[in-house]
């Protein structure tokens, strides 16, 4: 019976053993999860206007919460414009924590803009034809439509950048394919805008009492009359083939998976990202930059002005839509401490 019973302990003290090594891996996989979960939680936030000022080395938590007994928190630290660390901890009572990081990119409108290096850039080897005039002696200037003012938030960094190197009117990309803006490539471009434009078209402003219809697909803002309702809206379009604009105006941020044609005296105001060629014709006026991976063809009387104030201006008007961080590498995890 003695023996028994000093087996029967024994049994008693391994199975307690075990217990508890069981309750510790699940508290460990506990705070393994929440820490992932934070990181989640913040990647897939919405990005607001504080990512622009949020200084270098300064965080925000983007996630504070308990779930399931955990305590959560998720938070974003910049590491420069456009590199940021995302951090995720998972906490329990009793000092059991476990920390998960990754190193993510956003687009910082300011830096791709400097990043391009002509008014118009185009794929390698791409035909040029300059009947027309492409300007880009001031690519800092504010001329109307633009109102004084509005490329001050970059203006200073802007001057820097092309005192030290001047905007080319063309040039070209060392190596072919599709354009992007740093990571994001020619397909993540093409599906963050949620209108389409199909075929040609006039632009023109939409209002209703005095609102601006922001969803009509060729309403694309009103830059002639800035204090209108639509004055102050800069679209993001795409347009999944060829697209042709004749007359009409509009400004912000055009994607086409194809060639562009400005026809008819239509004037566009801000950043031009296509996958064919980019034609300017019948007096046509396009104000601001352009990145395709077509050849350029500026027909007479057509004018091509270099504004890197419109293309980050325009760019930067689209933050909602690009302004999403994209993960990059996992920086590692830290176990319980």
């Amino acid at each position: 019976m003695l023996g028994l019973l000093a087996l029967a302990h024994g049994v008693l003290v391994a199975s307690l053993a075990e217990l508890a090594g069981s309750r510790g891996a699940v508290r460990e996989l506990q705070v393994r999860a929440a820490s992932a979960r934070g990181v989640r939680a913040a990647l897939g936030g919405d990005p607001g206007p504080w990512m622009d000022s949020l200084g270098v080395w300064d965080a925000r938590t983007t996630r504070d919460g308990v779930a399931g007994g955990v305590e959560i928190v998720g938070s974003l630290r910049r590491l420069g414009r456009e590199s940021w660390l995302i951090e995720g901890t998972g906490r329990l009572s009793g000092g059991v924590s476990a920390r998960t990081a990754r190193l993510a990119w956003s687009l910082d409108p300011l830096t791709r803009i400097v990043a391009l290096p002509a008014a118009v850039t185009v794929g390698p080897d791409a035909p040029v034809t300059l009947s027309g005039q492409v300007d880009a002696g001031a690519p800092t200037a504010v001329a109307p439509p633009m109102w004084e003012g509005e490329c001050d938030p970059w203006l200073a960094a802007l001057i820097a950048r092309y005192a030290g190197s001047a905007l080319l009117p063309v040039a070209t990309v060392p190596a072919p394919g599709a354009p992007a803006l740093g990571l994001l490539d020619f397909d993540a471009l093409l599906a963050l805008p949620s209108v389409t434009v199909t075929g040609s078209g006039t632009p023109a402003p939409s209002e209703a009492w005095g609102v601006c219809l922001v969803d009509g697909p060729w309403n694309w803002g009103d830059p002639d009359q800035p204090r209108r309702p639509c004055g102050s809206h800069l679209v993001l379009r795409r347009a999944s083939g060829d697209l042709r604009v004749d007359g009409g105006v509009g400004q912000g941020v055009l994607i086409v998976d194809g060639g562009l044609t400005l026809d008819g005296g239509a004037r566009f105001f801000g950043l031009v990202i296509a996958s064919g060629d980019l034609r300017l014709e019948g007096g046509a006026r396009l104000e601001g930059m352009a990145l395709v991976s077509g050849g350029l063809v500026v027909a007479a009387g057509a004018v091509v002005r270099g504004s890197a104030c419109w293309a980050v201006r325009a760019l930067a008007a689209q933050r909602g839509w690009l302004g999403g961080l994209v993960p990059v590498v996992e920086a590692g995890g830290i176990g319980p401490l």
